[in-house]
Order: structure tokens, then sequence, then C-alpha cells
């Protein structure tokens, strides 16, 4: 997944202004893509197996591109704090197969991304609690919490929505928020509702965030769940508890090319469609060698989230990822261009990741990935295994940036499967991928 965005809803950021004044601020953006992707052995040489049908497709070779132009209002009042708003759409289509995985084919659609209205505090509280310090906003807007792996993307873009891979849709359709900010606190009240692609799910949650903590941010967040309707995977979400502690970007004293990320989550809960316990963890190190040429960098992740040896009872415990997305470049939280975008959806898996990265010049990084996929329970999506040993993969990429506007990004993947992989697909050979995508954003 591809679509570089972050920070909590506010006024988005826009490069073109069309009228300001000291109080008032019209803006506009437009940002595009287009993508070409050939996949052969999909799905380990089983072939791709169409969503809708369930027609076996052979290999998936496809084009996905989107539009999404953008409107918004930024207004202060000396007396009143400052308003603000915005809208925006988006046009998308696929042609050819459709995605690798089968959750998209050959359509196109056009729709509202973002509406929502806000104010905040601007100076009003400026001598107590700071500028900014208080913001209320409601409608269709994004929300990013931490790194993105359990709130980010409000809409999965599958089934007739087209451009899966480019996931140009992350405004929740429904979203009230109040965000404070006080010196290195921040909080975040929350109300989200998703639409059928994040299985209608509608929940409340509090997150609290410190920053400046070893010069990264710590952080805690709850979620419930108040009602799921939809189970696109059979998830068990409907009145589920999440407790996450997160850490992002810490960096011990005395060792300021060392960062640190981790999160370790609980869930649980009893619903509609039967009772939840699961968890999910990971622990990431980065190590960046700034005094050499390129600027290497090394990476290690280990993750485990976890699956369901008894899928068949009235307790899940396979661990939920909610509304995760990607957010600070590859393999997060997208883990492996073919097994995380296709096949494992952040669900009982452990998985090693080692991730190296140059940067020759200011404009152009190359990156390569070695991903370790293993299954937590013996069972895939409800297909019993014998070996939780799914599949290694290998992505190499880079990302060039052409000018202030126009960048561009290639990949090639191979995903080789063990006895895990094999067993659940029926497929046993190896797996390529090749993508490249060109985004025009103003």
């Amino acid at each position: 997944m591809a679509l570089l965005l972050s920070g909590y809803a506010t006024l988005a950021i826009a490069d073109i202004t069309l009228y300001q004044n000291d109080d008032l601020t019209l803006s506009a953006s437009i940002s595009s893509a287009l993508g070409a992707y050939f996949s052969g052995n999909t799905r380990f040489g089983a072939g791709r197996l169409d969503f809708f049908s369930g027609e076996n497709t052979g290999d998936a070779h496809w084009a996905e591109g989107y539009l999404k132009p953008g409107l918004f209002a930024d207004y202060t009042l000396a007396q009143a704090g400052r308003f603000f708003g915005g809208v925006s759409s988006v046009t998308t289509f696929t042609v050819g197969d459709g995605d690798a995985g089968g959750y998209t084919k050959a359509d196109e659609d056009a729709a509202l991304e973002q509406l929502y209205v806000g104010w905040d505090t601007k100076s009003l509280l400026k001598d107590t609690w700071g500028i900014d310090a208080l913001s209320l906003s409601y409608g269709r807007q994004t929300l990013q919490i931490g790194d993105g792996l359990m709130v980010w993307d409000g809409n999965f873009d599958m089934y007739s929505k087209a451009s899966y891979w480019l996931a140009p849709r992350t405004a929740f359709p429904r979203a009230g928020l109040v965000r404070m900010d006080v010196g290195d606190t921040h909080v975040d009240g929350f109300y989200l509702k998703t639409d059928f692609t994040w299985e209608e799910t509608a929940v409340i949650g509090l997150n609290l965030e410190q920053n400046n903590f070893l010069s990264g941010k710590l952080g805690f967040l709850y979620v419930h769940v108040l009602d799921s309707t939809f189970g696109a995977f059979q998830s068990v979400r409907d009145q589920m508890n999440v407790y996450s502690l997160n850490f992002t970007e810490l960096s011990p004293p005395g060792l300021d090319n060392l960062d640190f990320w981790g999160n370790a989550i609980y869930e649980h809960g009893e619903g509609k469609q039967g009772a939840i316990d699961a968890f999910g963890w990971y622990l990431e190190g980065r190590y960046g060698f700034a005094d050499w040429p390129w600027q290497p960098s090394l990476t290690y992740r280990y993750v485990q989230f976890s699956g369901d040896d008894q899928p068949d009872d009235d307790t899940s415990t396979s661990f939920n990822a909610l509304y995760y997305g990607y957010s600070r470049g590859w393999g997060s939280w997208y883990q492996g261009e073919i097994v995380g975008a296709y096949y494992l959806f952040n669900s009982n898996m452990k998985t090693q990741m080692l991730k190296a990265t140059v940067t020759p010049t200011d404009t152009l990084t190359f990156g390569a990935i070695y991903y370790q996929f293993n299954l937590d329970a013996n069972n895939y999506y409800g297909v019993h295994v014998n070996n939780r040993r799914f599949a290694d993969e290998f992505d190499l990429y880079a990302d060039l940036t052409l000018t202030d506007h126009i960048t561009m990004s290639a990949a090639y993947a191979v995903a080789v499967p063990d006895e895990g992989g094999k067993q659940a697909f029926g497929g046993n050979q190896t797996e390529q991928l090749f993508e490249i995508i060109l985004y025009v954003n103003f």
C-alpha cells in the first residue's frame, strides 16, 4: 500500500492558495496516482481467486488510478477561535484482471471522501494551555493514532471501490473528534464509524500521548466497539475492548542513531458473534549510519498477532487489527507486498522483518526487505494446516522524487511458500510481483 499520509484531522495541507487575508484562507489540493502491477504464479501458483464470483482467473495483471481534488477553508475570529472545514472527492478505476487478492476487479468509482467542519481555540487559551490547545470536529475525516497499526485507514478500498493497492480513501465516513494539546501531552477522544469495507463498525475511544519521551512518543489507546454488523473476514468485533500501550521513535540517551518502536495490545469482549480474547505485540529497532555515505539504515522487527487454534468454538483468539494502514513507509502496516497485501491481514501471524535502506541522493532511496511469515495457529481462515511455516518474502523497492509535485515508486517482490502456505492455497510455486507507481500532488 502506498498512500503516505499522516496527522490528525485538522485543516488539510493544501499547496494551492486560492484566497488569503488576515482572517480567511481558502485553499485547494489535488492528488493523483497511476500504478501498473504484474503478478506471476498468483496465490503461489494456485491462481487468483475472484472475491465476487469465486472464479479462478489465473495470474493477475492490472492497473489502478485515482484523482482526488479537495477544497479547504480556515477562518479565524479574534474572540471566537478558529473555524475550519474541508471537502474532497475521489475518483478511482481498476482495469485488467483486478488485484492479486481478488478483492477488486475491473471497475470505476466516484464518491465523496472528506466533508468535515471544526473549531479550535486558536489563541483563546494561549496563557493557560497554549495555542490551538483544544479542537472539535465532525464529519468525514481522517484520524491516525500512533504509527497506524490500530487506527489510521477508515476505508479498505475493496469490492467495487477499485484502486485497492493505491488506497486513496482514508477518511472515516463518520468521525467526531475532540483533540487537546497541553505542553507535551496530547489527548484524542473519538467516535468513528466505518462502512462495509471495515465491517460497518462503530467505536469510541481515548488516546493519550506523551511527546518528547526519550526523544519519541509514549502512548496509551483504549477503544470500545459499540457495534459491528458485517463480518468481511468473520471477525468478532462487536462489543470488543482494546487496550494498547505503544511507543514510537524512542532513542536511548547517548544513542542518537538508534530508534525503537513497539506496541502491546490486548483485546477482549463478548458480542453478537461470540467472545474475543486475543493479543498482539511487536518490537522494532532501527539503526541509522548517519555519517556514512548514502546514509544506510538497518531495521529489525518481530511481530506476533494471535491466532485461533479452535475456530469452531464460541471464543475467538484471533487478533483484530481494526483500521490499520500504510503510515510510515514500506512494510508498515502491510507486511510484504505480496503476503501482507493480499493474504495475511495482521492476524494469526508471527513475522520477522529485516530491512536495509540507502539514500544515494536527497531524491532517491533504495530498500530491500526480507520477511519470514509463520502462522500463530494451525489454520488459515478456517482451512486447517499441519505446518505453521507460511512463506518467505523478499522485496526490493525504489522511491524517486522527480519534482516538488511528482514522485515515482517501483518494487519487485518474490514470495516462496512453505508448507503452511502450500496447504492454505494448494499451490507450491514462487510468486512474483512487479509494480510501478507515479504520484502527482499539488
